[in-house]
């Protein structure tokens, strides 16, 4: 998987969806939070699911299906979101949102070592590590790997494609 610098940010939970189930595809509950739940100045999932799917137009994403998210800490988070790898990107106790889209297509035009050939298969899942209070995004990638075992993180919160 490659890794990217990506970016993401202050609204209401209200409406979304979570579940706390730990394999294949969740099976969600409604819930009601606001963002007075969140950590202080803790960015609501819905702007982090906005300031991702919002920061790549055109046709990065073709036909977004689902948006999974995970509120956690750097350390736990980014080996998830990588495939087990950590960088130095944050110190290991920083909130993130780790945000996982899963479209049909993800047209993602990025330099490739030589020799590289694409999958036969296009990418179908873009994940992103960012800081849940700033919004600045470390690690994300594609891959073929819906879903992401967020659910061990914390709570899964799940979205439409438009957030």
């Amino acid at each position: 998987m490659s890794f990217f610098l990506a970016t993401l940010v202050s609204c209401s939970l209200a409406g979304c969806w979570t579940s706390s189930a730990r394999q294949g595809s969740p099976s969600a509950t409604s819930v009601s939070q606001s963002s007075a739940s969140l950590p202080r100045g803790v960015m609501s999932a819905v702007d982090a699911c906005r300031l991702v799917v919002g920061q790549h137009p055109g046709n990065f994403f073709q036909g977004t299906e689902r948006v999974h998210l995970v509120l956690t800490t750097y350390a736990k988070g980014e080996p998830v979101e990588s495939g087990g790898d950590i960088s130095t990107g944050m110190p290991p106790r920083t909130v993130v949102w780790v945000v996982e889209v899963h479209a049909k297509r993800i047209n993602w035009d990025h330099s490739v070592p030589s020799g590289h050939k694409p999958p036969k298969q296009p990418y179908t899942d873009f994940s992103v590590v960012m800081n849940a209070r700033t919004g600045v995004g470390t690690d994300s990638g594609e891959c073929r790997c819906w879903p992401l075992p967020l659910g061990t993180l914390g709570d899964l919160i799940l979205l439409p494609p438009n957030c």
